[in-house]
């Protein structure tokens, strides 16, 4: 049975359209930077939790195989959006820190915060192994491809370095096809639990999707726009804002969802949706972006900071140790938050 918005839900449409008309006003009105980038930053935040509930919605209706990649797909819809513009506006720094911080922020901070309120309420929580080894071997994978380009630049030809980061796209977003291709046709690979059953109608759930992901484009225009501004005026690094402030904009949804769903004890469906989420950032956005770029006047590639590979080898180190045991308690999510910490505040004083 389908019904309409709930009073929250309704609330936090019109949140969305308030935030996005005051952001898009505040911009033509030529405000000052920091006002912008705080309102637009807020209608952002909305507007990807709004898209996170309306793909939540339609998934399901469509079994949890289609529904997680849904979720990991739109979950992430926001987050291309802002680093295309980020790409397109010669803001490289950001959007190479934006990928990196979306893989350190959902494998630290949200299966970090996951573990921690899971187990302060059930204790010892419990996972398939097997899944979870394969999502940290495929994330290993990733982080080998973002790491070669990185080193061929120190120590290659730079005249094949461009060549190098295409043709390293492209094998990852391959793998990406081969991983959802293994996806779908492994009934181990599936998570043991559904979505929750929908109450939106399917026409009500992608109007929703459609209307919120346009403006998402639209105000991560403004977002981007007052980057340059916002560095000088609040004197923080544009590293500091693509690997923490861009990703906690962008991935809101799918955090409150993995979060959410540890605490409710299903920790195989919240590391479904954290890892799953990094793996999309590594071997799907990133990749996809280098070849995006191609239609901007600014080419993105696949060479990132040496801080940031060795920040995303840890990151894979201890997830994989984590997820040897099958097994989870909230020491280990306080573990994982704090190496996000350590990381941030290394970031922060770069």
């Amino acid at each position: 049975m389908t019904r309409g918005l709930n009073r929250f839900e309704t609330i936090s449409v019109a949140a969305a359209v308030v935030l996005a008309g005051a952001a898009g006003a505040a911009a033509l009105a030529s405000a000052a930077n920091t006002l912008v980038f705080i309102v637009s930053s807020g209608a952002l935040l909305v507007l990807a939790w709004i898209v996170g509930v309306s793909t939540e919605q339609l998934a399901a209706s469509r079994g949890p195989k289609v529904g997680g990649v849904l979720n990991a797909t739109f979950g992430n819809a926001a987050e291309l959006i802002i680093t295309v513009f980020a790409v397109r506006a010669g803001q490289l720094a950001v959007a190479t820190a934006a990928i990196t911080g979306s893989i350190l922020g959902n494998t630290l901070l949200v299966l970090g915060a996951s573990f921690l309120i899971g187990g302060l309420r059930h204790g010892l929580l419990t996972f398939d192994r097997q899944v979870a080894g394969m999502n940290a071997s495929m994330l290993a994978l990733a982080v080998i491809g973002l790491g070669i380009p990185t080193l061929f630049g120190h120590v290659g030809n730079p005249a094949n370095e461009q060549a190098l980061s295409d043709i390293t796209a492209a094998v990852l977003l391959l793998l990406y096809v081969l991983m959802l291709v293994y996806y779908f046709r492994s009934s181990e690979a599936a998570p043991r639990q559904a979505p929750p059953a929908g109450h939106w109608s399917t026409p009500l759930a992608m109007g929703l999707l459609a209307a919120s992901t346009v403006a998402v484009a639209v105000i991560a225009d403004v977002f981007v726009g007052t980057l340059d501004g916002v560095i000088v005026d609040l004197g923080i690094s544009a590293v500091f804002l693509g690997l923490i402030i861009v990703p906690l904009v962008g991935n809101i949804a799918e955090n409150i969802v993995g979060i959410k769903v540890a605490y409710e004890g299903d920790m195989d469906f919240s590391m479904l949706v954290s890892l799953g989420s990094s793996l999309q950032i590594a071997l799907g956005v990133g990749p996809l972006l280098v070849f995006l770029s191609l239609l901007t006047p600014h080419h993105f590639d696949l060479q990132f900071p040496v801080m940031q590979v060795v920040a995303l080898v840890a990151t894979v180190v201890i997830t994989a140790l984590i997820a040897v045991d099958g097994e989870s308690n909230w020491l280990e999510g306080a573990q994982l938050i704090a190496v996000y910490v350590i990381i941030a505040t290394a970031v922060w004083y770069l």
